[in-house]
């Protein structure tokens, strides 16, 4: 670990001219260095504040006892999730955090308010070893790429109650939904766009292509088709907040969640023994199977430009997205990593919910980054006046989303 962070750091070194001054101080006529003390601030969700500053501090230590021009080092862990982050960073770049998590739909603002820095051609290299080709493009925009991807963002994968349903009922949806003696309903999925939107997915709906916005097709009669049998099936659905359904889960009300990579440990504890996972089930609508795709994405450490110490940020970057790190946040948090190195772990390969999200991996929708802020909350209002039957029927829902969709392509 110290000879990556090193690597990481000489590397730095060499580029750090473009990135800001360079704070190191040498003497005129002599090789002496005069030592600093480097303050970095990282961003994190509540949920990882102790592994933060766990991790953290064992790369605060052995930053500095490897570099003569430091003294010290301290990172100071607060409370900013990653779904805050563009919010929260663009409101004031001098007071936001030198590294945070950013999730992979946020980047396009962020370069756009130019608020984060484009890494250096030998560090993309860095970035390209640690989580592939793919991974790596998720960070990337006009040009460059931004940082270091440390976990996948999949929207959702179906977490279920084994008493209730076996391997073979969570394959087919439509087998889920005639599941006999359910006591309430049977399926749930969060009231947000971000999760809502597999159903346009897996009818094959577009959104923003290759960043371009005038591609939106979530009008199509297969979505129209999609959308009209979510509602034939609300009575046995449940749409709402996770913190509800983590009740109805616990009360027996709710037997089937379908919910993001960055929840892992929260449904182990809500199911406990009762607790099975697999990748989105297939569903069948009008005699046509369907595999149910999601929003999919990475989050990933990026530099903010308005760092003062650009060079270290970037090594503290990279170290939080380390294999040995992303290992110890599987082993403590069931965090899914990112890391090619560990994608023969035995460990790994071995956690049901790993290998779940793997698989969902290879059908998701990547989020483009040039999603409108205002996009979010107008989507999910959209999807809840479907669900909730305000909107009846196919061609009155194929309508209404046209008008929408025309919207949202001039946002």
């Amino acid at each position: 670990m110290k000879k990556r962070i090193l690597a990481l750091s000489l590397a730095a070194a060499m580029v750090i001219g473009a990135l800001a001054s360079c704070t190191k101080q040498e003497t005129v006529g002599s090789s002496a260095v005069e030592a600093r003390d480097v303050a970095l601030v990282l961003w994190g969700s509540e949920a990882d504040q102790a592994f933060l500053k766990e991790v953290s501090g064992d790369f605060a230590k052995t930053y500095a006892d490897e570099h003569e021009d430091v003294k010290s080092v301290t990172v100071d862990v607060k409370i900013v999730g990653e779904d805050k982050t563009r919010e929260e960073a663009l409101k004031d770049l001098n007071a936001a955090a030198d590294v945070f998590g950013v999730p992979s739909d946020q980047t396009g603002a962020l370069v756009d308010a130019k608020g984060i820095y484009a890494m250096p051609d030998d560090i993309v290299k860095e970035i390209k070893d640690l989580v592939g080709e793919n991974n790596a493009g998720n960070t990337y925009y006009n040009g460059s790429y931004y940082g270091f991807p440390y976990a996948p963002n999949i929207a959702s994968a179906l977490y279920y109650d084994t008493t209730v349903f076996t391997a073979e009922d969570v394959k087919s949806l439509n087998t889920m939904l005639e599941k006999e003696g359910v006591n309430g309903k049977v399926i749930g999925f969060a009231d947000n766009a971000f999760q809502n939107s597999c159903w346009y997915f897996t009818a094959g709906a577009e959104l923003f292509t290759k960043s371009d916005k005038s591609i939106c097709t979530f009008d199509s009669d297969e979505c129209a088709a999609m959308l009209e049998f979510v509602q034939n099936n609300a009575e046995k659905m449940y749409y709402g907040s996770g913190e509800n359904a983590v009740n109805l889960i616990k009360d027996g009300g709710l037997v089937g969640w379908f919910d993001g990579s960055w929840n892992v440990q929260a449904m182990k504890d809500t199911f406990g023994d009762k607790y099975g996972v697999a990748c989105l089930p297939t569903v069948t609508v009008d005699g046509k199977d369907y595999q149910m795709k999601c929003f999919g994405g990475v989050k990933y450490y990026a530099v903010n430009a308005a760092s003062k110490e650009p060079e270290v940020a970037i090594a503290l970057a990279q170290y939080l997205a380390s294999p040995d790190v992303q290992l110890k946040k599987f082993e403590q948090l069931s965090a899914i990593p990112t890391a090619l190195a560990l994608l023969e772990n035995d460990e790994i390969k071995g956690d049901p919910t790993a290998m779940a999200y793997l698989q969902q991996g290879a059908n998701v929708v990547v989020q483009e980054p040039v999603i409108p802020g205002d996009w979010w909350g107008d989507a999910a209002a959209l999807f809840k006046s479907i669900f909730d039957g305000d909107i009846k029927g196919r061609d009155a829902i194929k309508e209404e989303v046209a008008k929408h969709v025309e919207t949202w392509k001039n946002m």
